[in-house]
């Protein structure tokens, strides 16, 4: 598998708008496989942990899927 098949998104777990404090924020990091659409997500202090459990669960599942991609990936928001 490479890289580019893949999308990697970060929400930080703060307010959209207004005031925040200072340090850093917990995320959510979701992993997509682009040709299957298939995604993990998952939540953590530090951003690079969460980038590699998400990525570990998305991996192991496009292994165990039996298909190679997906036929109508708009049906799939994200």
């Amino acid at each position: 598998m490479t890289k580019s098949e893949y999308r990697i998104e970060l929400v930080e777990d703060k307010p959209a708008s207004g005031m925040w404090h200072c340090g850093p924020n917990a995320a959510w990091v979701t992993v997509t496989h682009i040709p299957t659409m298939i995604s993990a997500r998952a939540f953590d202090l530090s951003h690079h942990s969460a980038k590699q459990a998400a990525q570990a669960c998305c991996e192991m599942m496009v292994e165990q899927s039996r298909l190679l991609k997906c036929q109508f990936p708009d049906r799939v928001q994200s």
